[in-house]
């Protein structure tokens, strides 16, 4: 149903067409080969030297060539990091690009940066992301002017570690809508856009998040037929709480996208099903219509006082 919708969107199918062939003979998509792919446990390093005709590989190579606007992809997330950076290269001027993901507010979302390119981070990394997640944020999710907080164990400047301390002088000059350190309760409370922070808590929040999301639904589950019995409709139930689910539903945006590369990149969960990949698709075309890698050239190139 989705493929038959998106009649402006051209969908390249990459993976073994051998395999692919006949289950995807009657859907809208144009198949391209790719003999191997990369596992899930499998080192981004030893995928650089071992799988350059994987499926992620020849999905890079198409968006460096121009035959491909963006590029999703549900596997390896490190690969797929290693391959963009490998294929694409990062834009003049990034030390290191960041992974952002959306979290659901009550009236919007909340982009978090990085959740889990860089674990090991320098000061500056966290200004580039603050820098490229507000431009993001403006272009994708329309928010005018994107209020961008440091992720800190409280809102007080004298609270935080040495990266923390060192980020926020950096940020308080940096040409971004900056508001001063947050906590981990505003990423969901809406009262901030963009949250940075190393790639490691944020890996840790991503997935932490995820899991309350899915013990959220199953204890809405149990407790709707405990309260009202087993003979409610599920399908009452189901437009009863679809739109909060939603929110709180990875599946609902797909991807998270890959700054500071020369190719618009997102990387989606490995568990993801038909309705996150739809979503990811949606999400691809439009980073791809509206947020040209040019504005964050700019952005990063209006920085460049900023030292590390």
């Amino acid at each position: 149903l989705f493929l038959a919708e998106e009649k402006n969107t051209e969908i390249l199918l990459v993976g073994q067409k051998v395999r692919l062939k006949e289950s995807c003979a009657d859907l809208p998509v144009h198949l391209i080969d790719a003999p191997t792919v990369v596992d899930m446990h499998e080192s981004p390093s030893t995928a650089l030297k071992t799988r350059r005709d994987s499926s992620i590989a020849v999905c890079t190579g198409l968006v460096k060539e121009g035959k491909a606007d963006a590029l999703l992809t549900m596997g390896n997330s490190g690969a797929a990091v290693g391959f963009a950076l490998f294929v694409l290269g990062r834009i003049a001027d990034i030390a290191k690009p960041g992974i952002v993901a959306p979290f659901p507010t009550v009236e919007g979302y909340t982009l978090l940066i990085d959740v889990g390119a860089t674990v090991d981070c320098k000061p500056i990394h966290l200004v580039q992301w603050a820098i490229m997640g507000s431009v993001y944020n403006r272009l994708a999710f329309g928010v005018s002017n994107p209020r961008v907080g440091l992720l800190s164990i409280g809102e007080e400047k004298s609270k935080g570690n040495e990266l923390t301390f060192a980020t926020d002088q950096l940020l308080e000059k940096a040409p971004i809508n900056y508001i001063g350190n947050v906590e981990g309760v505003d990423i969901m409370r809406g009262t901030v856009d963009v949250v940075v922070c190393d790639g490691f808590v944020g890996n840790v929040i991503l997935k932490f998040g995820e899991g309350l999301a899915e013990m959220f639904s199953r204890a809405m589950k149990i407790e709707i037929d405990h309260v009202f019995g087993r003979e409610v409709d599920s399908e009452h139930q189901k437009t009863f709480f679809k739109e909060t689910m939603n929110r709180v539903d990875y599946t609902s945006y797909g991807g998270a996208m890959l700054l500071g590369v020369n190719g618009h990149c997102l990387i989606g969960h490995g568990r993801s099903g038909p309705r996150a990949i739809a979503n990811g698709i949606r999400a691809a075309r439009t980073a791809a219509e509206k947020c040209p890698l040019e504005e964050i050239r700019r952005a990063i190139e209006n920085a460049n006082c900023i030292a590390a």
